[in-house]
């Protein structure tokens, strides 16, 4: 069995255009999507590898640090919930 750890935050860290944004990579084939996303039915689950040069381009401002707080904690995914948690060391935005 392998089981694997994820961080909850609030879809508050990322802007309403980035949630569009990964709604629509969710659709990619997976070798399209510039970062492995899966919809839930609130938010995102977000895989916390570091994507190579020319996807990190292609990533809204908000989510490598976003990314990069998952993996300093341990976690493989990020799940970005609307009932979840905010963290004080990242930025929120309105809807």
């Amino acid at each position: 069995m392998e089981t694997g750890q994820y961080l909850v935050l609030s879809t508050a860290h990322i802007r309403c255009a980035t949630g569009q944004i990964l709604t629509a990579w969710a659709d990619y084939p997976p070798h399209k999507q510039p970062l492995p996303v899966a919809p839930t039915q609130y938010g995102w689950f977000l895989h916390t590898m570091t994507p190579p040069p020319e996807a990190q381009r292609r990533l809204p401002k908000e989510l490598p640090p976003i990314l990069a707080f998952g993996r300093d904690n341990g976690c493989d995914y990020v799940l970005l919930d609307s009932d979840g948690p905010t963290e004080d060391l990242l930025p929120t935005f309105p809807w």
